[in-house]
């Protein structure tokens, strides 16, 4: 007798853990999707690189505290930012934005070998690129913007050779019942790495042979 007694109170005791409905919930949870930064501009058809004429130099690229982190971040009105945890970064943003950077600039400039810092000590390029964002993203009204300003430095010293102030936009994009899709934006931030490369690389090109 005090065995059933025993059974039937784990049988209930099992019954309440199940839940109201006597069943456990097979309601999946949101997987995360992960985006990287890639290069959009096409090396060129030669099939021989030009000699070299200078090192290019790409300094780190400083970005706003508020994207330093592994979410996606998207603007959803004045000074608010949406922040989605199923919406992530494969690598650190910064380092995304400057191998893409790196990359389209290799492409865009033949002659001129593109580094990342840091480089070797006894290594010194014939300019440097610094690059600093203040705005990079997709904003509540659907477009994704570019802003903030670059400088070309010389191999040593920090003397301008050139600089620009750069406001760059892709879209309106699309947007379904859940807004614009995240894969969608990403391609676009991609676009406009590739737009500043352009102008960047242009500024590079005009410079003198031998830069003071």
């Amino acid at each position: 007798m005090v065995i059933r007694t025993r059974l039937v109170v784990i049988a209930a005791t099992a019954a309440m853990a199940l839940g109201p409905a006597g069943c456990v919930s097979l309601k999946r949870t949101p997987e995360a999707r992960f985006f990287v930064l890639r290069s959009l501009v096409e090396p060129p058809e030669a099939p021989v690189r030009p000699s070299p004429t200078g090192l290019v130099g790409l300094l780190p690229v400083r970005l706003p505290g508020h994207l330093e982190r592994p979410q996606l971040v998207t603007w959803a009105g004045p000074g608010e930012l949406r922040i989605d945890e199923y919406l992530r970064w494969a690598e650190p943003i910064d380092a995304g934005v400057a191998r893409t950077l790196a990359e389209n600039l290799d492409a865009l400039l033949p002659a001129h070998p593109v580094i990342r810092s840091p480089w070797p000590a006894a290594v010194t390029p014939s300019c440097r690129v610094r690059v600093d964002l203040r705005v990079f993203g997709l904003q509540e009204n659907g477009e994704v913007r570019l802003e903030g300003r670059w400088v070309l430095l010389p191999g040593k010293g920090e003397r301008p050779l050139a600089h620009r102030s750069t406001s760059l936009r892709r879209g309106p994009l699309p947007a379904g019942p859940g807004g614009v899709d995240a894969s969608l934006g990403v391609e676009a931030m991609s676009a406009l790495l590739a737009d500043l490369a352009k102008e960047i690389a242009g500024a590079v090109e005009a410079l003198p042979a031998e830069p003071d």
